[in-house]
């Protein structure tokens, strides 16, 4: 069974998210001659419903989101802040998308401060373009069992070059923005201290097995700061960021925006990054890196807090 024959939302959010592995009939796979885009979005606050949650939409807003996601010209998108399949599914449509759901359950909601509603749920989401399939689903649960409330990892596998993709979306702990998360007693830098190992497992683990991947999301952390403690921490294996501070020759992967400026005009240090894999240096697109403005970028009239940040593959 491929996906293009399931036809409900529900049984699309079971399947993708109940099973190892999807079936390759009728696959369009990634080629050299065929480049892909991959984009990371904090949408912030999408519900399924209209006036509901911490940042209210209205049909107008919605249309909006839609003309946004299609101008973005992506092939697959790591969203945050999603509370559902049938919330994505008002801006990336089921004749368009395959959409692949955290199975985080969901959490305690709370009074927002702008709106004065009941929060709606915070989850993260993969959105792949059609003819597009994905292979494989991991869920990673051990980024959200540091405290209730946190979010999943989520992992897609694909198909591009004939090699394994492997793209991992995180959304981790806010609060943290100080460049050494181990030297602060903040609550928000003690948490970000139990993931942090928890991503660097992963990353290591790809690297050992010369995996190809892809880490993206809004990591809630300015890791292009000079000397950033995570970065250093995903540069270089356990031990070694403390002697080898500037030398990143032999790292195992790349922060593919380390030179951009964040979009929002509040806060020019990105917290939203792409990280790729060495092996995939020779097909990232040099200065593909950037980051998709709104029509309107006054603060009030954003269509979310984050901008959409891609890269392009040859």
């Amino acid at each position: 069974m491929t996906l293009s024959h399931i036809k409900p939302v529900a049984a699309l959010f079971t399947l993708l998210c109940a099973a190892p592995a999807l079936s390759h009939g009728h696959q369009k796979h990634a080629t050299s001659k065929q480049p892909l885009r991959v984009a990371t979005w904090n949408i912030e606050h999408l519900s399924a419903s209209d006036n509901t949650g911490c940042k209210p939409r209205t049909a107008k807003d919605i249309q909006a989101l839609k003309q946004y996601a299609q101008s973005l010209n992506a092939d697959i998108i790591a969203l945050q802040e999603v509370a559902s399949a049938s919330a994505v599914r008002q801006v990336f449509s089921e004749k368009d998308w395959h959409v692949v759901m955290s199975d985080r359950a969901d959490s305690k909601t709370y009074t927002c401060r702008k709106s004065g509603n009941n929060s709606t749920q915070q989850k993260i989401a993969f959105v792949v373009k059609k003819p597009l399939t994905v292979d494989k689903v991991v869920q990673h649960s051990a980024f959200s069992k540091v405290k209730p409330g946190l979010r999943n990892g989520l992992e897609i596998q694909l198909t591009y070059q004939g090699e394994t993709l492997h793209l991992l979306n995180v959304h981790l702990k806010s609060g943290c923005f100080v460049d050494d998360y181990q030297r602060s007693d903040k609550e928000a830098c003690k948490l970000l201290s139990k993931q942090a190992p928890i991503l660097d497992g992963w990353v290591e683990q790809k690297t050992k097995v010369k995996t190809d991947f892809i880490v993206l999301g809004d990591f809630n952390h300015r890791l292009t700061a000079p000397y950033n403690r995570l970065s250093r921490d995903l540069y270089f294996p356990q031990g070694a960021a403390n002697t080898q501070p500037n030398n990143i020759d032999n790292a195992p992967l790349f922060n593919a925006n380390q030179m951009l400026t964040g979009c929002h005009p509040y806060y020019p240090a990105p917290i939203d990054h792409i990280l790729v894999a060495k092996t995939l240096k020779d097909q990232f697109q040099l200065g593909s890196a950037q980051f998709h403005y709104f029509a309107d970028m006054t603060p009030q009239n954003m269509l979310a807090d984050h901008c959409a940040l891609s890269i392009d593959l040859k």
